[in-house]
């Protein structure tokens, strides 16, 4: 049996530098998707089919359709399975413990697809699994307060690069053992991720950031602490949210009181012209828009150190029509 599943699953992030590659090359908005190595509708489907393929039971051979024979894979915190075909000799048995697993996105969710070289996609999907609990995740996770046939969830971020032939070359799902929970509980709303949020919203963020920050945003590429409080200094009368039916994940890595994973990110606020050259962009100064984000945190003993903003600006940043009287 498959026993070395880890307690504390690490974070693998994208790939360096991947937003700063996201929209070389390009500089209208809403012309991204159409020089794509796959279309929009094509990632849709490629993801319905990769949920539906990894819903119990899984099958093998629908997924191997949509995998590099080479797709390199990641899970949290294990070595890398070089081919498709390991990571199925691997981990077959574990994820036959999902019993009866449905695995879809969340409602009102979306896919996060973000263009890197010419012929691949940075692409996150967020997912929903409910199954019902084994004896035998019990014991891989011991710390985990289940009983064997409850009905459980866990929230997944699954990172793909996906190229020309319609195949993933490489694939790291994001979870947290911390995270199964009964489908009647309510997602947690404390967590780090939320706090330093809530905290930028009352401008209290400084005291939750490390000295020095490692940060990069699409198109404007690699900035430290300061470059990118200035970027986001531009964002007028800005509020931030959690993407409705979406949950953080932070995963401890186990090294250095350091953890890493994803907030799903809502910012709207009144936007600054300047932030058009920055972001390859055309909107009018003081419009009122909309920008979701996948937004990958590194946390070190409780302070933000790393920051990497996921999204494609041309596709990610709407207006929003003003609601009541100004």
């Amino acid at each position: 049996a498959f026993k070395s599943v880890p307690s504390a699953p690490l974070c693998h992030p994208l790939p360096p530098g991947t937003a700063s590659r996201a929209l070389e090359g390009t500089s209208l908005p809403n012309t991204t998707l159409s020089i794509m190595a796959m279309s929009e509708s094509d990632v849709k489907a490629w993801t319905e089919e990769f949920l539906d393929a990894m819903s119990a039971p899984v099958d093998w051979g629908r997924l191997k359709n949509l995998m590099s024979k080479r797709c390199t894979v990641e899970m949290p915190n294990e070595p890398k399975c070089k081919k498709f075909e390991d990571y199925e000799k691997k981990y077959a048995e574990f994820l036959g413990w999902f019993k009866g697993a449905k695995r879809s996105m969340p409602k009102g969710s979306n896919i996060m697809i973000v263009p890197a070289k010419k012929d691949e996609l940075d692409v996150i999907v967020p997912e929903l699994c409910k199954f019902n609990w084994t004896k035998e995740l019990g014991e891989q996770y011991p710390n985990v307060n289940m009983a064997s046939g409850e009905k459980a969830k866990i929230m997944i971020y699954n990172r793909f690069k996906l190229n020309g032939k319609k195949e993933a070359t490489w694939y790291s799902p994001l979870f947290f053992h911390g995270d199964f929970k009964n489908q009647d509980r309510a997602e947690d709303d404390d967590t780090f991720a939320h706090k330093f949020y809530q905290a930028w919203n009352a401008g209290a963020h400084a005291d939750m950031m490390g000295d020095e920050v490692k940060a990069e945003l699409p198109v404007a590429g690699k900035m430290n602490k300061e470059q990118m409080l200035q970027v986001y200094a531009t964002f007028k009368e800005c509020t931030r949210s959690t993407v409705p039916g979406l949950s953080p994940v932070l995963v401890p890595t186990g090294k250095d009181e350091v953890s890493e994973g994803v907030m799903p990110a809502v910012y709207k606020f009144k936007w600054a012209a300047s932030l058009n050259d920055l972001f390859k962009v055309e909107i009018a100064e003081d419009a009122d828009v909309e920008l979701r984000s996948f937004d990958m945190l590194t946390v070190k003993a409780g302070k933000l150190v790393g920051f990497q903003a996921f999204f494609d600006p041309a596709a990610c940043i709407k207006p929003i029509k003003k609601s009541g009287a100004a």
